[in-house]
């Protein structure tokens, strides 16, 4: 008799083809830093790098401490899911407009793919800044990131009950996003081995279509609840189009900060009309001929 499958939670939990992706995509980012741009850097520019790694690390350990209370799964006022993700996103900003200098950018960057190495390493399937903060305080906060496309693909591929359309959805959903996380790096990797993934790096719109094409078989009619297959459906068809367009995985990043954002704004002002709207009074009790009996 077959085990049976472990319910995986998206946002906390990663499967094996969401650390996979995790572990490949942190392990191309890392080999792209030592082998490109640490190269480049003075012996005190990395070890500045390195310490700004160190509080980056201690920062969020810090942060995740402090916010735990607002991060209880399903709580509908709190932090969890998207506005958390948000939350851990925002100060990375810093890093793509440039405002940092060299040493303490590649110190983000050291820390960044760390993460997204741990969160692989250790099946965390939220936020990858949250990972090592998630180990150090013994903790998996339920926080949507980017990679939770690549979750939310392989859920459809878990389900036994999930058609087959469904299941063939979810693997060319991975293979597409997995395509663009650890190609792209590669390719800008110094030498003969980047020139090769740079190669590759032209079969980008096919990954893309890959994507398209797994949001069109989520749209498929199928058994079961509707909800979830409608939104991954016009997901993957959305990040499919901007997969061919060269937008993906960059994008997944503000869209996470911005769906945080407006979700967090959603959260904070149904309280207001919670205690705006009139309180009614419980209805009386009325004893009838059938509850004298």
């Amino acid at each position: 008799m077959s085990a049976p499958v472990r319910t995986l939670v998206i946002g906390r939990d990663a499967g094996p083809a969401g650390r996979a992706v995790r572990v490949l995509a942190g392990a191309a980012a890392l080999t792209h830093i030592l082998t490109t741009k640490i190269p480049d850097h003075s012996t005190a520019e990395v070890l500045a790098a390195v310490g700004t790694a160190l509080v980056l690390a201690a920062a969020y350990t810090a942060l995740l401490a402090a916010v735990r209370p607002l991060l209880t799964r399903g709580a509908r006022r709190g932090l969890s899911g998207w506005p958390g993700g948000a939350l851990f996103l925002l100060p990375m900003l810093l890093y793509p407009i440039g405002v940092l200098p060299e040493a303490p950018a590649l110190g983000v960057a050291l820390y960044v793919e760390c993460s997204l190495l741990i969160a692989g390493l250790s099946g965390y399937g939220g936020i990858e800044l949250a990972a090592l903060p998630a180990l150090i305080l013994r903790q998996r906060p339920l926080l949507y990131g980017p990679f939770t496309a690549v979750d939310l693909a392989e859920r459809a591929m878990r389900r036994r009950r999930h058609a087959a359309p469904e299941r063939l959805a979810g693997a060319l959903a991975v293979a597409g996003l997995g395509w663009f996380w650890v190609v792209g790096p590669l390719a800008s990797v110094s030498g003969g081995a980047g020139d090769v993934f740079d190669a590759l790096s032209g079969l980008d719109p096919v990954a893309g279509g890959a994507v398209f094409a797994a949001g069109v078989l989520f749209a498929v009619p199928a058994a079961g609840p509707s909800g979830l297959r409608r939104l991954s459906a016009a997901a993957f068809v959305l990040l499919g189009l901007g997969g061919i367009a060269g937008a993906v995985p960059d994008v997944l990043w503000p869209v996470t900060i911005l769906t945080g954002l407006v979700i967090a704004l959603v959260r904070l002002k149904s309280p207001a009309r919670a205690e705006r709207a009139p309180h009614r009074r419980p209805r009386a009790h009325v004893e009838t001929s059938s509850t004298t009996r």
